[in-house]
């Protein structure tokens, strides 16, 4: 019997920390909202780095994990409603480290966006409007639906509009 006192111990303790496996949601599960996102994202080193760095006006392009999302709000969000743009679609079974992932990652986008799905993550990476710095976070966060998650992004600033031949001479003509 003393030999089964440390063996029921055992157990029991196995049979706890069993439950709390069981009980622990994924992150991504499930819908987070806009203050939740910006403040998970805020305390990471990177994106206060490119937010302090961002002057003037820039275009994020932010990548979102969509592992947990329904298959059908997947499926809106590649073959929108009016049918005339959809976003690119890459597959993969490796995971996260993976080189096809970082070929993803590096990828341009577009407003119309782009998808990868692996076994783990499933991405989506989508380019913004031009925005202010101190939008950019708050504005992706907006973005996230139920299933998905805000992991990042990149900043670039707009190309600059130079001034057509017309406006030139009217100008000139000043």
């Amino acid at each position: 019997m003393r030999k089964a006192r440390p063996l029921l111990a055992a157990l029991a303790i196995l049979s706890l920390g069993a439950c709390d496996l069981l009980e622990d949601k994924d992150w991504r599960e499930g819908v987070e909202s806009a203050e939740d996102c910006a403040a998970r994202l805020s305390g990471k080193l990177e994106i206060r780095q490119l937010l302090e760095a961002a002057e003037g006006p820039v275009v994020p392009t932010y990548a979102y994990d969509i592992t947990k999302m329904d298959l059908m709000a997947i499926n809106e969000m590649i073959v929108p409603a009016s049918g005339d743009e959809r976003g690119s679609i890459r597959t993969s079974a490796f995971g996260a480290t993976a080189p096809p992932v970082e070929a993803f990652m590096n990828l341009s986008v577009t407003e119309a966006g782009a998808f990868y799905f692996g076994d783990d993550p499933s991405l989506y990476r989508v380019r913004a409007e031009a925005m202010t710095g101190d939008t950019v976070l708050a504005a992706g966060c907006e973005r996230q639906q139920e299933g998905m998650r805000l992991t990042g992004f990149t900043l670039d600033n707009p190309p600059s509009v130079e001034p057509s031949e017309d406006e030139n001479e009217s100008e000139d003509a000043e």
